[in-house]
């Protein structure tokens, strides 16, 4: 056991509670106890997640990514109600621009704790996306042996694997297919005119060229990649067709595994995007991946199942905890009482 390791955050702790709230902003008595109960909480959360005794506790615990398996854990744990979750979140935001307003963090640190404020608030209903093995299934239905499987086949694929809005395969030109040796990438023109370049897995080649050999033999780079041709004319594939295949996969898929949802394009870009963050890709990424504008919007795959906990390793903590090998015994340490007592968290 070591002393506390950051004083200065429970010192801070009672000023927020004792000399902020009731004084400063002049909140009631239930109010500052509804704040203490949360911290405590978060407390808890992290002595019951991440192991940390209350004296090994840092103000970079108080982070985005702890702020969020908080509310995932306060959720499904303790069975809390979104409304109660995003109480607590409100606490916790509240505290946390009081760290920055303390100048408790460096500023390279400041970047961090401010992304807290971005969090949206929890919902009733987590985000609905599919399992690997209904992906799997889904796009297994198309015959492709024949013609038109084969582009339905080929369609699936690239909605699924480029993570892409509807409208952003349908407006695909045949030129915005770019294969560079053995890999691929989309040219894509997404929401507001926003240019980016989506890697493609190397397993669409082979049914990229498949296709191409059979419905672009004297086409134009600059012809649709997928598209409809009615008394002799050409147009851009619709919305409204493109749905109405995918629905059949899903009814087709529907035969094996009943639970499979009602299947729509956005499902595959909300699925997409989970199969790539449970594979540990960053949110940051995920979000530049999917086009958004915002990287918030992408905070909604971070809190959709329990099943996705974060394995990326906190590499400025392990090198802190190395630092203080040779630091004397807290006296306090082993009696979490004591210092709940002494920062005002009882």
């Amino acid at each position: 056991m070591r002393k506390i390791k950051d004083p200065t955050l429970f010192q801070s702790i009672r000023k927020f509670l004792t000399e902020d709230m009731p004084v400063v902003r002049k909140k009631s008595v239930n109010t500052i106890d509804a704040y203490r109960y949360t911290i405590n909480l978060f407390l808890i959360f992290l002595r019951e997640k991440h192991n940390k005794l209350l004296s090994s506790v840092t103000a970079k615990d108080f982070c985005q990514n702890n702020v969020l398996d908080f509310m995932d854990w306060l959720l499904k744990v303790r069975g809390n109600k979104a409304s109660t979750v995003n109480l607590r979140l409100k606490h916790i935001k509240r505290f946390c621009r009081f760290l920055m307003d303390e100048n408790i963090l460096l500023i390279s640190e400041l970047s961090s704790i401010q992304r807290i404020a971005d969090i949206p608030n929890a919902t009733e209903d987590n985000i609905k996306f599919l399992t690997v093995q209904e992906t799997k299934l889904i796009l297994s239905q198309p015959d492709i042996n024949k013609t038109v499987g084969l582009r339905d086949n080929f369609f699936l694929y690239l909605l699924y694997d480029s993570g892409c809005r509807i409208q952003e395969i349908l407006d695909l030109k045949l030129r915005d297919f770019v294969i560079q040796k053995d890999t691929a990438e989309l040219h894509i023109v997404g929401k507001g005119n926003k240019y980016r370049v989506t890697p493609i897995s190397q397993e669409l080649i082979p049914k990229f060229e498949r296709y191409c050999s059979i419905y672009h033999q004297a086409s134009s780079y600059e012809d649709y990649l997928f598209y409809t041709i009615r008394k002799g004319v050409r147009s851009q594939l619709s919305s409204d067709a493109a749905q109405s295949f995918i629905k059949k996969y899903g009814d087709k898929a529907r035969n094996f595994a009943s639970e499979i949802p009602h299947l729509h394009p956005h499902l595959f870009r909300h699925t997409r995007a989970m199969h790539l963050y449970m594979a540990g890709m960053p949110l940051e990424l995920i979000s530049q991946w999917l086009g958004h504008s915002q990287m918030e919007t992408s905070l909604i795959y971070a809190r959709a199942t329990t099943e996705m906990k974060r394995k990326a390793i906190d590499k400025i903590s392990s090198a802190e905890n190395s630092v203080f090998k040779g630091d004397e015994k807290f006296k306090y340490a082993d009696n979490e009482t004591v210092i709940r007592q002494l920062y005002g968290l009882m």
